[in-house]
């Protein structure tokens, strides 16, 4: 395991996540976000979709709740056994079956799913390219990618710009690349690789694979309540639930959500 895998195996990591990313309040807009996305990408009744990339499992819940089954994969085991205590815990361990796996070399064969989803996971993955060719080798003709990113052009980044020039402390080590920004951060000693998407590029990067964008979508408006606490972070968390609703462009949010078609 890589230096950057590491992070992912951290018991640290996985509270650091639930207590950033799981408030009460922000769930409502993920289970509008993954309910549109299943729309979008028109996946039937009791059809599988790959989870690719699972973390604790959130999001196969989710998926497994609406009625499909799901093959949820990630390359940390820590994550995989919080997945699926949780999904144990959920009464849905008959509807989801875990796999190992790495992003950048699947052990799928190719076209072996009609439907796969990666939330939130390929911002992490320095070498993206291999990645998304991996994404789409294993969709079926005519089936469906869901991606939810780190969108370049949120306003986000540029209300944090300015705040690091006025505090003087600014985002050392920033790399402008064919598919967007990307920096290493440290987490609890550990590298985390995050990336801001440009999404055009992203989408002409994928229609080399046969995959068309159908679908894009504002997911959160913000990430800054993850910094703050208190009455500020409620605020800004509804604010993501109101934005999400009021359908705010997607270029302006931090988090966006696509939907590919992949050609027959």
């Amino acid at each position: 395991m890589t230096t950057d895998e590491r992070v992912f195996e951290l018991e640290s990591t996985v509270r650091t996540w639930d207590d950033q990313y799981y408030h009460p309040i922000a769930e409502p807009l993920y289970d509008r976000a993954v309910s549109d996305m299943l729309r979008a990408m028109e996946v039937d009744p009791n059809e599988t979709v790959l989870d690719a990339g699972c973390g604790p499992g959130v999001h196969s819940i989710r998926i497994a709740r609406a009625g499909h089954r799901v093959c949820a994969a990630d390359i940390s085991e820590r994550m995989l056994s919080h997945a699926s205590e949780r999904v144990a815990a959920a009464g849905l361990s008959d509807q989801v079956v875990f796999k190992r796996e790495d992003l950048t070399n699947l052990s799928f064969a190719s076209e072996s799913f009609r439907h796969v989803f990666s939330w939130g996971v390929i911002i992490h993955i320095r070498e993206v390219e291999r990645a998304l060719s991996e994404l789409a080798r294993v969709v079926q003709p005519g089936g469906t990618l869901g991606l939810y990113v780190i969108n370049k052009t949120a306003l986000d980044h540029g209300i944090e710009t300015l705040a690091r020039a006025a505090s003087r402390k600014p985002l050392a080590g920033m790399q402008h690349l064919p598919l967007g920004d990307g920096v290493w951060y440290e987490m609890d000693g550990e590298r985390l690789w995050v990336w801001r998407f440009d999404i055009p590029a992203l989408s002409n990067h994928l229609a080399q694979y046969g995959l068309k964008l159908k679908y894009r979508r504002i997911g959160e408006f913000s990430e800054i309540q993850r910094r703050v606490r208190g009455m500020p972070r409620r605020a800004l968390l509804r604010m993501n639930n109101l934005a999400y609703r009021a359908r705010i462009p997607a270029w302006a949010g931090v988090g966006n959500l696509l939907v590919f078609t992949r050609r027959s």
